[in-house]
């Protein structure tokens, strides 16, 4: 494993300052563009700019599927989720031995990589903005948990070990399932209400009128969760979304960048998809107001 690359698909935010942490601390990697094919393999400046304004600087691979003819080592997926389907059936063409790290926010955005072998989730705990083109800066809140849906951890350690960096930290996880659904309720909140108000991150912690809607979210989406027998403390939600809030208060959540970049959104794996399992179960009723919220946002996203 030590001697393997990691390839990292995606070129934003988290596929960037990834990379940089990996290759300062000697690891082999590539960056792989997802949304763009048939380029030539370059080298990418790029920096990043800690929490304690420390400056990271690496001159990274960068390359498409087309120059790939085998991949053997870890594959870390830090795309936008809609892209799943085509970025599976990219890797199905891909010859070679590799693992796969979803570091994705969302529902079931696993779903389209079922017939690989290796599959897990991670749940991010850091983030940050782009600055400009070739500058990030950067935040790690904690150690990113990362683990399989079904359980079967099985040659995940020698994985989290290769990486793992001191900037950007990733650890085992067994209970993943727990730790997806409680990041994607507090998505929901974050990610419909904050673009539709276009306001920062920082207005649950400040307007608790807003606090009041995100405690909607909350409350319907615990509800389906136990539906499914997935028990999660609501309590422990809603403080953490408001911790969330103060802290990153005049930060703007990647949904409502998105928008304003007139850029697709993730809505449809956050509260469209918490509507869609309702529906599925039966139980549309039970999520009436994150249906609403994500419509919203679908509707905002598309009246561009």
């Amino acid at each position: 494993m030590k001697d393997k690359k990691i390839y990292i698909i995606g070129s934003g935010v988290i596929g960037k300052s990834l990379s940089v942490f990996l290759q300062q601390e000697g690891k082999d990697v590539i960056l792989i563009r997802g949304s763009v094919d048939n380029i030539p393999e370059i080298k990418t400046n790029v920096t990043i700019v800690d929490q304690n304004n420390l400056v990271h600087k690496q001159n990274i691979t960068t390359t498409a599927f087309s120059n790939l003819t085998a991949i053997n080592g870890i594959v870390l997926i830090a795309t936008k989720s809609f892209a799943n389907k085509y970025l599976s059936e990219k890797l199905k063409q891909i010859k070679g031995n590799f693992s796969i790290v979803l570091l994705q926010n969302g529902l079931n955005v696993e779903k389209p990589f079922e017939s690989f072998d290796k599959v897990y989730r991670c749940v991010l705990f850091s983030g940050g903005e782009v600055i400009n083109n070739e500058k990030i800066s950067f935040k790690m809140v904690a150690s990113s948990p990362v683990g399989n849906i079904y359980g079967k951890n099985t040659g995940l350690e020698p994985i989290i070990k290769q990486i793992n960096t001191f900037y950007f930290g990733f650890r085992e996880e067994q209970d993943i399932i727990k730790h997806i659904w409680n990041k994607v309720i507090i998505n929901c909140a974050f990610n419909s209400i904050c673009p539709l108000l276009e306001v920062d991150n920082g207005v649950f912690y400040r307007n608790h009128q807003a606090a009041g809607q995100a405690k909607i979210v909350i409350e319907e989406c615990v509800a389906l969760s136990k539906k499914l027998n997935i028990e999660l403390n609501q309590n422990d939600i809603e403080e953490h979304l408001m911790l969330i809030s103060k802290q990153s208060n005049g930060q703007l959540v990647s949904t409502y960048q998105d928008i304003q970049n007139k850029r697709k959104t993730e809505i449809e794996s956050l509260n469209l998809e918490i509507a869609r399992l309702a529906n599925e179960m039966g139980l549309p009723a039970l999520v009436t107001n994150t249906r609403l919220l994500g419509e919203l946002i679908q509707l905002k996203s598309n009246m561009k």
